[in-house]
């Protein structure tokens, strides 16, 4: 199983990629370039799938030295995958921070959770 759980963990890894690259979708760049437009479009299934690998990885990863900050990761990504139903009922700036916010928190959290289990 332990080969699985590389894949699942390198399939998060890349889904996250994507779920970051969502601001290129409105960037100049993207105007020149159309296939980013259409990467970049699948934004909320990224995230969806993203907490559906990362789940299984977790799980099939087991207790760790890194399993704190990947539990921590994982629920953010699940509060602002519950978060949201909020969009159509907030003002779309209101909503675009706490997104944002959520979005690099759980970010800065993977970052530290894949250097950690790298190191220990």
């Amino acid at each position: 199983m332990n080969i699985l759980e590389k894949i699942l963990a390198l399939i998060s890894v890349l889904l996250l990629i994507l779920c970051m690259l969502a601001p290129l979708k409105r960037a100049e760049l993207a105007q020149k370039h159309p296939w980013i437009r259409h990467v970049t479009g699948f934004h909320a299934v990224y995230g969806g799938i993203l907490l559906a690998t990362g789940l299984a990885h977790g799980i099939l990863a087991g207790s760790g030295p890194a399993m704190m900050t990947g539990k921590l990761g994982w629920m953010l990504l699940l509060i602002l995958t519950l978060l949201t139903p909020l969009k159509k009922k907030t003002k779309q700036v209101v909503w675009r921070r706490i997104h944002i916010a959520l979005g690099a928190a759980v970010c800065v959290l993977m970052v530290v959770h894949i250097v950690q289990s790298i190191i220990m």
